[in-house]
């Protein structure tokens, strides 16, 4: 009976032994995540591996901001052990007086920020265009992880004001951060230009006319890239030669002409009449003149529809 006292207490103080554990806690601690666990910062020894596992699971805490830190007192640090609600008996804990935390950190340069939009922007903008930074951004600190860029253009590209990009920072999957980005991007194209000086009524031709390379986001909205879309029209009012032709300072093609016999036409629900008549103004497309009804010799007014139509309001 003896020896089975003496051998009970002898096996229960090994399983006594067996549980023990020490958790010991640096002075100095680096962590990533949003938060951070006894597990990040301690060494946990021991032979309950299930217990080890509790303890390590334990949150202490958020992380800083990267490459930022903060300290916690050692009596905080076990507040919060406590509260965590697990078996804290059988434990040597190696306590320092207080925790610095430092989160874990990488650097992306301004540099790179822009390099990156720069390389969107051209990539979206069409023709020949130069783009500079207008300013050079500070350099952000993310946490470690695989970095991707996600860019937008919430204002689109603008040629005759700054344009704005956002630069959306993603880490090991996930946002981070959005740096908002501006560009001075200038576009450039050849314009129609008045080679000589040009009267007014002057139609456009190939020879009066020269295409010159022209910051277009200087330029007055209406100029023209193509000879096409403006042969023959008609200057309004007297151009100095090396101007920049633009919609305002061109006429219509003058279709119909004083004199001229027409077609006047007419229609009155489903049903369309056509007379025979005579132009009494010049007109270009879409404009209304004054035209006499051969048969009746009425005058009426019409719309000029092409080269030999008149459309008459009835």
């Amino acid at each position: 009976m003896v020896i089975l006292c003496v051998a009970g207490i002898f096996f229960t103080g090994q399983s006594v032994r067996a549980q023990e554990l020490t958790v010991g806690i640096p002075k100095e601690a680096t962590i990533t995540g949003q938060y951070f666990t006894l597990g990040d910062i301690a060494s946990i020894n021991g032979d309950d591996t299930e217990r080890i596992d509790s303890l390590r699971q334990i949150r202490l805490g958020h992380t800083p901001q990267p490459g930022q830190s903060y300290v916690l007192a050692g009596d905080i640090l076990m507040a919060r052990v406590r509260a965590a609600h697990v078996d804290l008996t059988g434990i040597t804990w190696q306590m320092p007086k207080q925790l610095k935390v430092t989160a874990l950190a990488q650097s992306i340069s301004g540099q790179q920020l822009v390099k990156q939009a720069k390389q969107y922007l051209k990539a979206s903008a069409t023709g020949e265009v130069m783009i500079t930074s207008a300013g050079q951004p500070q350099d952000i600190l993310v946490p470690p992880g695989e970095i991707v860029f996600n860019m937008a253009l919430p204002y689109g590209i603008r040629y005759n004001a700054p344009t704005s990009i956002s630069v959306g920072v993603q880490v090991a999957g996930r946002p981070f951060t959005t740096a908002i980005l501006r560009f001075d991007i200038k576009k450039y194209q050849q314009v129609a230009i008045a080679s000589r000086a040009l009267n007014a009524n002057e139609p456009i031709t190939a020879d009066n006319i020269i295409f010159e390379r022209r910051d277009i986001g200087r330029l007055v909205p209406g100029y023209f890239t193509e000879l096409d879309k403006i042969l023959g029209l008609p200057v309004k009012r007297q151009l100095a030669p090396g101007i920049v032709i633009t919609e305002n300072m061109l006429g219509q093609t003058v279709l119909i002409r004083r004199g001229q016999p027409v077609t006047v036409t007419a229609k009155n629900g489903s049903i369309e009449v056509m007379v025979s008549g005579i132009a009494l103004q010049d007109g270009s497309k879409g404009e209304f003149i004054r035209v006499k009804n051969i048969n009746s010799q009425k005058v009426i007014s019409g719309q000029v529809i092409d080269d030999t139509t008149v459309r008459a309001n009835i």
